[in-house]
């Protein structure tokens, strides 16, 4: 790998290392727990307050806020009750933009916590299950979840995909 490539992804290596460490990562359940143990705590409550999600440990800090106006399917890592009436949501997105990346869905006017076009109440969906986003940013802000569909993972994935593209190809027409 060249040298001029490899440099920024070393730092940002780096700068996440360094951020665990000062956050005591390592030391919290987060990391220590079973990965379905924590999933089981996790799906127990709607989401966790900031303060429960620095005493867990829950590496908040790695998922930034992304600019896209993209379809992708992600995977749901985490959920944090946000200010004023609304949840910050952490995927892994393994489609359309590969990465970490939060957003945040404010309440709306029936007490869900679902995009504009929604079809999933995201205080209600369970961590660990795949969706597929549509996301939308408006100039120089941050993506938002536009439209959120379930998907099993397990399942024909596939197929279940074509099946939401589909419909919405059905509605632009």
């Amino acid at each position: 790998m060249p040298e001029d490539k490899k440099e920024p992804f070393d730092m940002l290596e780096q700068e996440i290392e360094t951020r665990r460490l000062k956050e005591h990562f390592y030391e919290k359940d987060y990391y220590n727990s079973k990965e379905e143990s924590m999933m089981d705590f996790l799906n127990s409550r709607r989401a966790l307050t900031l303060r429960q999600t620095q005493e867990i440990g829950f590496p908040y800090w790695e998922y930034p806020s992304i600019q896209e106006n993209i379809f992708c399917l992600g995977r749901l890592d985490f959920k944090e009750w946000g200010r004023h009436m609304a949840i910050t949501t952490f995927f892994t997105l393994e489609s359309g933009y590969f990465g970490q990346a939060k957003f945040s869905t404010f309440r709306g006017k029936i007490d869900f916590y679902m995009p504009t076009k929604g079809h999933v109440n995201l205080a209600e969906a369970e961590v660990g299950d795949y969706f597929v986003l549509k996301l939308k940013s408006k100039d120089g802000g941050s993506s938002f979840i536009e439209e959120i569909w379930a998907v099993d993972y397990d399942e024909n994935l596939a197929e279940a995909v074509q099946k939401i593209f589909q419909e919405v190809a059905n509605r632009k027409e």
